[in-house]
Parts: structure tokens; C-alpha cells; sequence
């Protein structure tokens, strides 16, 4: 009776655990910053303040640092060169307990313009 309760109890605790998770299975692919190429390839995307890298298998990388330069290359497939680093994100609501989440991230250094329209992701 108590090995059931046991399996029980576990069970339940990680089918609460494994709901909590967030992303979207299938699409997100997060990288480790310390595993993060110094140079990658893909669609330059722009969602309002961050900038990242979409590669030819969907996997998005996170730009940092001297981003004012790409802003020309935007939907253009590029090169860029950097060092692996983490971003950190204010994830506050108004309200509620102050929270900031780190993603990894390249820091830029370099921006070469591979061709002037996207193939990456699809």
C-alpha cells in the first residue's frame, strides 16, 4: 500500500511539474550560452527591441550588443560574428514580484549580408 502511495504521489508531482514547463514543444530550441557558435547564419528577424538570427533548421539565435548595424539587414540572410554571452530580460508584470529571465545570446561584432531575401526556417 505504501509503494503505491509512493508511485502515486510521484507521479502526480511530475505530471505538475512537466505542465509547468513553458515553450513550444517542436519550435523552441533553446542553445546553451556556453555551446552558442561564434559565427552563425540565417534570416536576420526584428521583433521591436530584439534582434536574432533565424538558421536554415529553425533554431533562433539571440543578438546582443552592437545591434545598430543590422538594422539594414533586416529579412536578409546574413552572417554574423561574435562572442557567446546572456541576455537578461525583465519579465515584471505589473503588480506582481519583479522577475528576470537570461537567454543566450551573441554578442555581435560582425554583419555580412549573404543575399538579400530569407530561405531560413521554412
Amino acid at each position: 500500500m505504501r509503494k503505491m502511495l509512493l508511485l502515486t504521489l510521484f507521479l502526480w508531482t511530475s505530471a505538475l511539474w512537466l505542465q509547468a514547463q513553458e515553450g513550444d514543444p517542436g519550435r523552441d530550441v533553446w542553445i546553451p550560452a556556453n555551446t552558442y557558435p561564434p559565427t552563425v547564419q540565417g534570416c536576420l528577424r526584428n521583433s521591436s527591441i530584439r534582434y536574432s538570427v533565424v538558421a536554415q533548421d529553425g533554431t533562433v539565435y539571440n543578438l546582443t550588443g552592437n545591434t545598430g548595424k543590422l538594422r539594414n539587414y533586416i529579412g536578409h540572410e546574413v552572417e554574423v560574428t561574435g562572442k557567446p554571452t546572456v541576455k537578461s530580460l525583465s519579465t515584471t508584470e505589473k503588480d506582481i514580484a519583479s522577475t528576470v529571465e537570461e537567454i543566450p545570446a551573441l554578442d555581435v561584432k560582425s554583419v555580412k549580408e549573404l543575399s538579400k531575401t530569407c530561405n531560413a526556417g521554412k
